[in-house]
């Protein structure tokens, strides 16, 4: 009787031992209620940098670095580098992500590494994304040696304004001048004595430059080695006139009548020599053109016109004090001296004119001759009537 009862009791507790595990296990591969399966398809995510670097070497110091990341939803995105500082990641759209960051200055050089972690609600993902970095000290070309060149202050001016000139030439000891008409010839430059190879200058527009475009060269050692253009534009201010008496006008003669040519001069020797002067005066008609001459002065002819007799102002626009001119029924204009005439050689000589000192002298010997000859004869006469008589 105790044995049946202690196996029974075995038994009982065999049994319960068994079933508690059996329970257990069964409570744990059942899910909760609510619970979602893993979503494998979700765990996906790509990286790709956008940006280029500026060497070919790789991103410099300082240079923005740019990615953009792709999800399959919407999800937290995150970037880190050890090449990079101020990482910043900024959603597009549920699945499209873009980010910056900037090279550091002492990463040196080598291909970096750009990892992202994409967090969903249920799962996550990692990727990654290479790019150059080349922090060190590039070696810098060498320059070629620079050309001479020559600056202006401004590229345009009137006249009397001032233009600041440089001329730079590395290294050169030359003497350095700027040429233009604008400039009203050559202008000397000083040198620099803080910047080798470097002179200054200050330049004029002249009075005398005229509106349009002018070519300044810059000269070393009178050599020119660079040009540049200067526009000269008109002046606001009316032409300075000429200072009265620097100017002379002259007519000679003083006076005539209608038909006769009369010598027009101006003496303006601070006028330039290229510039066009005329007389002016209602005798002669209106204006007579003058032209220079190698004595330095202008001069013309001017044809007394028909007009009343009386005194007529002529003038010029030189600044020169007009003169008298007078207008009569008589000619002023002095004729030809008749001891200025001269027979051309082997012409017959008239005998409207004096004859030259040798003719002089033939004509008297034979004056004389003549005289002679009268008074041979006369003698003749004399005796042969003498002989008649004592005969």
């Amino acid at each position: 009787m105790r044995k049946a009862l202690t196996v029974s009791a075995i038994a009982v507790a065999t049994s319960m031992a068994l079933a508690v595990p059996a329970t257990a296990f069964a409570a744990d591969a059942t899910p909760s209620p609510g619970a979602t399966a893993p979503a494998s398809d979700k765990a996906r995510a790509d990286v790709s940098i956008t940006s280029s670097s500026k060497d070919e070497t790789g991103y410099k110091a300082g240079e923005k670095v740019t990615f953009q990341v792709t999800t399959e939803g919407a999800a937290e995105v995150s970037a880190v580098s050890d090449a990079l500082t101020g990482i910043s990641v900024t959603s597009q759209d549920t699945t499209t992500y873009t980010g910056t960051g900037t090279v550091k200055d002492d990463y040196g050089t080598g291909t970096a590494e750009l990892t992202v972690t994409v967090d969903y609600p249920d799962t996550g993902a990692r990727t990654t994304a290479t790019f150059p970095v080349n922090t060190g000290e590039s070696p810098k070309p060498t320059p070629d040696p620079a050309e001479p060149s020559l600056s202006l202050s401004t590229d345009g001016g009137k006249a009397g304004d001032k233009v600041a000139v440089t001329v730079r030439d590395a290294g050169s000891d030359s003497v350095a001048t700027v040429r233009s008409d604008a400039f009203g010839g050559t202008v000397k430059l000083e040198r620099d004595p803080q910047h080798e190879g470097t002179w200054h200058g200050t330049a004029t527009v002249a009075d005398t430059a005229e509106s349009g475009s002018y070519r300044v060269d810059a000269l070393l050692d009178g050599k020119v080695v660079d040009s540049a253009k200067f526009g000269v534009q008109g002046s606001d201010k009316p032409a300075p006139q000429p200072t009265p008496g620097k100017s002379t006008l002259a007519v000679n003669p003083g006076g005539g009548r209608t038909g006769d040519r009369i010598a027009v001069t101006v003496d303006a020797p601070s006028i330039n020599p290229s510039s066009k002067i005329s007389a002016d005066s209602r005798a002669f008609g209106g204006k007579v053109a003058l032209s220079p001459g190698k004595d330095g002065k202008w001069h013309g002819t001017a044809t007394v016109a028909k007009v009343k007799n009386g005194d007529y102002k002529v003038t010029t626009g030189t600044g020169a004090d007009p003169v008298t001119f007078t207008v009569t029924s008589k000619s002023h204009v002095k004729p030809l001296d008749p001891s200025d005439h001269k027979t051309p050689k082997g012409s017959v000589n008239t005998g409207m004119a004096p004859a030259s000192h040798d003719q002089q002298g033939l004509n008297a010997a034979a004056v004389v001759g003549f005289v002679a000859l009268g008074t041979g004869s006369l003698a003749g006469a004399g005796l042969l009537r003498g002989g008649r008589r004592h005969g």
